[in-house]
């Protein structure tokens, strides 16, 4: 929960499962809060996610991607806000993120968001995939249904991931699925254990 999530090894992948994201299914839009998370969002929407307002910010500058992070903690989630240079060419000079400690400052900055919920218990935002809604309640049972080539993949105690395709890259992973792989590739992230959800994770892929 301390570490970044873009750090998520690939000892995380069930040991079943291969890297490329041909076997297991995939999603091309995730809301949360009524916000869509899979292509970049408004810094401005980005409290909607905290259900706490407002929350002070931690600034890092990731050496790992060149990009600007920010991150928050509450006692349900963690939140990361990942900028990419060429979501936001209004911005000039990358000084203009340092001393930010607010969503509210950064505006209409876009970034990428992260969450997690390390206890699935406490899940109290509106989560919806399609028609799909994943609650504290959400079971391995209703994964295996509305998520069955993932499922095989699945095992105990460990994530068991379905593939988060944004618009930019959904016609191309489609048509060759060799070339994306887990983790680099967005992805939700359940972990189950004795049939019930104990961790979710939205993770946008990583890039190094």
């Amino acid at each position: 929960m301390k570490y970044s999530l873009a750090l998520i090894p690939f000892i995380l992948i069930s040991h079943s499962a291969q890297a490329s994201i041909a076997p297991y299914d995939h999603i091309s839009s995730i809301k949360v809060n009524g916000i869509e998370l899979a292509s970049p969002v408004p810094a401005s929407q980005a409290n909607a996610l905290l259900n706490k307002t407002p929350t002070q910010l931690k600034y890092e500058y990731s050496e790992c991607t060149g990009n600007t992070e920010f991150s928050a903690q509450t006692k349900e989630k963690y939140l990361k806000f990942e900028i990419f240079s060429e979501d936001n060419p209004q911005v000039k000079n990358d000084q203009f993120y340092k001393n930010k400690n607010s969503f509210s400052q950064l505006g209409q900055t876009k970034g990428n968001i992260w969450l997690e919920w390390d206890q699935a218990n406490k899940i109290t935002d509106k989560i919806q995939i399609g028609q799909k809604t994943i609650t504290a309640q959400y079971s391995f049972q209703q994964f295996k249904k509305d998520f069955p080539k993932s499922a095989k993949l699945a095992e105990n105690n460990l994530p068991a991931y379905v593939i988060l395709l944004p618009p930019s890259v959904l016609k191309s992973a489609l048509k060759t699925p060799e070339d994306y792989d887990l983790p680099y590739i967005g992805n939700l992230a359940f972990t189950f254990k004795n049939g019930k959800l104990v961790k979710f994770l939205i993770n946008q892929g990583i890039a190094c």
